[in-house]
C-alpha cells in the first residue's frame, strides 16, 4: 500500500526549518533504515538535495547509488521509495505549493517526472541555500534563490554551457570535508591529495559546481556541526569547538560571529527561544 505523504513531509528527523509564501525548506537527518522505507506519494513538487551519504533513487538519469553532493527533483504526484543507503544520511527538501509551478506558463520546461539534476546551475543554487539554512536567513532572499533554482531546472532556460556533471572526484573530495571537518589540523592540500587532484583545480571546480570555495565548504560543515551539538543541553562551548573541527573556543567564537554577527552562546539561547516551536515531522 502506497503511503501519502502530505506537503512538507519525509522520511527523516527534523533539524532545521524555514517557510515562505513559495517555499518549504526542511533540513532532515535520515532516521529510517532502508527496510522501512515504504513506497509513498508526495503531493508536493519538491527537491531533494543530498547533503551526506549515499542516496537511492528512481528518479531519470540517476546512477544506481548517488553519493553527495547530489539533487533530485520530484515533480507533485511522484510516488518513489527514494532513500538512504544504510539509512544514513542528511538532506535539504525544497518543497513548493504545485499551483506556482504554472507561473502563466513560464515553468513549462519543469520536468514531469522525478529527475536528476546533474547541471552545476542546479546544484550550485541549491548548496547556496543549504549554506543560508542557519541562522535567520532573509525570507526574500530565499524565495528568490528558490525561484533561481526552478529557473535552472527548466530546460527550456537552462544554459548549453552549464550542461555538465561534476567530476566524480568531486564527491569524493567533497566527502573528505564533510567526514574529516572535526580535524582542526585538515588542510585543502590534503583534500585535493586525497582526490587526486591539484588544489587549484580542487578550488576551481568547487567553486563552479557548488558556488563556494573548499575552505568555505568546511568552515560552513564546522559551523553546521557545532550548531547541532549546540542544540544539546549540557554542552560546554570547548567541548563544541573540538568536537566541530575548530582549533579552540575562541576560533569558534569568531567563526560565529562571522556568519551570525553573534557568539555560539548568544546563537544557542536564541535557538532554543524559537526552535521548540517549529513542529518535528512525521517519520
Amino acid at each position: 500500500m502506497t503511503v501519502r505523504f502530505l506537503p512538507s513531509q519525509f522520511y527523516g528527523d527534523l533539524q532545521d526549518r524555514r517557510q515562505g509564501g513559495v517555499f518549504d525548506i526542511s533540513v532532515l537527518q535520515a532516521s529510517a533504515p532502508e527496510h522501512e522505507v515504504r513506497e509513498h506519494m508526495h503531493v508536493d513538487a519538491h527537491f531533494v538535495l543530498v547533503l551526506a551519504g549515499t542516496y537511492l533513487s528512481i528518479a531519470q538519469g540517476a546512477p544506481e547509488f548517488a553519493p553527495a553532493p547530489a539533487l533530485v527533483y520530484n515533480p507533485p504526484g511522484t510516488v518513489h521509495r527514494d532513500r538512504f543507503l544504510g539509512g544514513q544520511g542528511r538532506f535539504m527538501a525544497i518543497s513548493i505549493d504545485p499551483a506556482r509551478l504554472d507561473a502563466d506558463g513560464a515553468l513549462r520546461g519543469i520536468p514531469a517526472n522525478a529527475s536528476y539534476l546533474q547541471r552545476t546551475p542546479c546544484l550550485r543554487t541549491a548548496f547556496s541555500l543549504a549554506r543560508e539554512m542557519h541562522g535567520a536567513p532573509d525570507a526574500a532572499w530565499l524565495e528568490s534563490s528558490v525561484w533561481e533554482l526552478l529557473a535552472a531546472t527548466d530546460t527550456r532556460t537552462a544554459p548549453r554551457s552549464g550542461a555538465r556533471r561534476p567530476p566524480a572526484w568531486m564527491h569524493h573530495a567533497y566527502q573528505a570535508v564533510m567526514d574529516s571537518a572535526g580535524d582542526a589540523g585538515l588542510s585543502i592540500g590534503d583534500v585535493a591529495s586525497s582526490a587526486g587532484v591539484h588544489p587549484v583545480h580542487l578550488a576551481r571546480v568547487f567553486r563552479e559546481a557548488l558556488g563556494c570555495s573548499p575552505g568555505e565548504l568546511l568552515r560552513w560543515r564546522r559551523i553546521e556541526r557545532a550548531c547541532i551539538l549546540l542544540r544539546q543541553p549540557g554542552r560546554s562551548m570547548s567541548d563544541i569547538a573540538f568536537e566541530a573541527g575548530f582549533v579552540d573556543q575562541s576560533h569558534m567564537t569568531h567563526a560565529f560571529r562571522r556568519r551570525f554577527g553573534m557568539p555560539p552562546g548568544a546563537w544557542r539561547r536564541a535557538m532554543f527561544q524559537g526552535y521548540k516551536t517549529v513542529p518535528l515531522l512525521a517519520g
